[in-house]
């Protein structure tokens, strides 16, 4: 595998984690700043486990980071600029999607 294809490989792998509608939800909930998974679950409104399950898939493509502070784990974005990435993505589905309907 060339350096290009081990690029194209993550970039999918990234895409694909982040594809689901809830991860995405949650990913611009906790946006900048740090989060615990109490709030994080109030605020996407799925199963403590369901929300276990998008967290760890997160974490472990590297889009989340976490840290422990006494009894709770606070996710927060490796690196936030993949928000600006994924607004992007938005105008230009919504670009799409009007041109679709004219």
């Amino acid at each position: 595998m060339n350096q290009g294809d081990e690029f194209h490989e993550l970039y999918s792998v990234m895409c694909r984690t982040i594809s689901k509608p809830v991860r995405l939800k949650l990913l611009f909930f906790i946006g900048d700043s740090k989060k615990n998974v109490g709030e994080i679950q109030k605020h996407v409104g799925v199963s403590m486990s369901n929300l276990s399950n998008h967290l760890n898939d997160l974490y472990r493509a590297g889009i989340l980071s976490k840290e422990k502070q006494g009894n709770f784990v606070y996710y927060y974005l490796t690196d936030p600029e993949l928000l600006q990435g994924v607004s992007r993505m938005q105008k230009i589905i919504g670009n799409i999607t009007r041109k679709r309907h004219i």
